[in-house]
């Protein structure tokens, strides 16, 4: 009777389809959707077809994450795929890109939320002293939350991604009608490059705005039914995140003068400011700190998991390991304090440079991950051929391919300084590596 109600318990504190489907959508509808439009303006109308072409590779990856998590059902995310077919090192390195990635890219929604506070608060950006206590404070409070546990957690997560996922759609559905199509189509952007290198250059920051796809497969072990629940999470968050992004782009060019939105702080901010005046001004800042202080959140919950998963395992050192009396492990603690350090040692007021560096760290950290994740996919695909049906045996080397073309052109268009500094990044790892392999 004591092993039934203790079964029982544990499956209560797992979270179900709409829980895990709110941190996938939640995660990634952040600064990236709030900011991309202006971080982009230079592009012109190509950051359009730019949307649409990351969507196709963004939805390629979340079918591959989704059937790994099928074929693998343990926590961990790509550290766990990549391991299974890789082996220790591999998923060693795989675990610390993706974590470094994870504070690394929640500095970059720490300070995103900070310039759209800046619109009606320019003194926290322009006082120093003001901005990096603010910093902190919000870092400690969503540690906090993150330490209470993982249900309550989510259950903050599902709040956030209603508050601001509701305004955005309503966005994109009224501000269709006000929506210049001529001027979309009159803006070429950048003239001095082809379209394939300026898709290049873009790669980062459009690919970071679906960062956090494979979230629900790291956190498997507190989901309920893993096995069905995670896929129908995965590939239902990219295609909101996905509708959210394609409209919001589409009305934002149409809507905002281009030579405005290349000074635009906020662009979403903006375009509510025309449709409904001071009103949808006010609520559009409210949305866009709650979309991106929920995506916080989210990826703080993250930045414990995966190193949780890789102590488990002895990649990582046991203190990644220890949980507090509510299953929070204390990794949570150590990515806050690194983040903390990041944002202290780097800030500084050009909060758009900033935030783009930061993003296209973060990103190259996390395409490697995604990048074994998808071989891991095509390896496993065969090695299961007579487990498959006849249209996945079609299928699923389509979507293995794209997926595996579409993180290699991101990585060869972030550059050649963002790759050095990535790949210093991974050597660095490797003495850790044998450390950790010693203890």
């Amino acid at each position: 009777m004591k092993d039934n109600d203790h079964t029982e318990s544990l499956d209560n504190s797992k979270i179900g389809l709409v829980r895990t489907t709110s941190l996938v959508a939640g995660n990634m509808i952040g600064s990236g959707v709030l900011l991309a439009p202006a971080i982009l303006a230079p592009y012109g109308s190509l950051s359009i077809i730019g949307w649409v072409l990351t969507t196709i590779g963004a939805l390629a990856l979340a079918l591959v994450f989704s059937k790994l998590s099928m074929w693998i059902p343990k926590a961990g995310g790509p550290y766990t795929f990549a391991r299974h077919v890789f082996g220790d090192f591999i998923g060693f390195q795989m675990a610390w890109g993706y974590w470094i990635s994870a504070w690394c890219g929640s500095v970059s929604l720490l300070v995103g939320g900070m310039q759209y506070m800046s619109v009606f608060c320019p003194d926290l950006v322009a006082n120093e002293v003001f901005a990096i206590s603010f910093g902190l404070i919000v870092i400690i409070l969503f540690t906090c939350i993150n330490m209470i546990g993982m249900k309550e957690s989510t259950f903050f997560q599902v709040l956030i991604v209603l508050i601001k996922v509701v305004p955005l759609v309503t966005i994109a559905f009224i501000g269709i009608f006000f929506v210049d199509f001529s001027q979309i189509m009159s803006i070429s952007g950048i003239n001095t490059k082809s379209s394939l290198s300026a898709l290049g250059e873009m790669s980062t920051v459009l690919l970071w705005a679906f960062i956090g796809l494979e979230s629900a497969t790291i956190p498997a072990n507190n989901v309920k039914n893993p096995k069905k629940t995670i896929p129908l999470a995965t590939i239902y968050g990219v295609l909101i995140t996905a509708f959210v992004y394609i409209c919001g782009a589409i009305v934002i060019s149409g809507l905002i003068p281009h030579e405005e939105l290349l000074q635009s702080k906020a662009p979403y901010v903006d375009a509510a400011k025309k449709i409904w005046g001071n009103w949808g001004y006010i609520a559009m800042i409210i949305t866009g700190l709650a979309g991106i202080y929920g995506s916080l959140n989210g990826w703080i919950l993250i930045q414990g998991q995966v190193p949780y998963a890789a102590a488990k395992e002895g990649l990582f050192p046991k203190l990644f390991m220890q949980t507090n009396k509510n299953g929070a492990p204390y990794g949570v603690i150590v990515g806050s304090i690194l983040m903390s350090l990041l944002f202290l040692l780097t800030y500084q007021p050009s909060l758009v440079e900033y935030v783009r560096l930061l993003i296209e760290v973060s990103v190259l950290a996390m395409l490697l991950p995604y990048f074994y994740s998808a071989i891991a996919f095509c390896y496993l695909a065969i090695q299961k051929k007579r487990e498959l049906s006849l249209i996945e045996k079609i299928f699923l080397p389509i979507i293995g391919f794209i997926s595996i073309l579409y993180t290699f052109v991101a990585v060869i268009g972030s550059g050649e300084q963002l790759v050095f500094i990535c790949t210093v990044m991974f050597l660095i790892s490797v003495p850790f590596y044998c450390f950790c392999k010693n203890k």
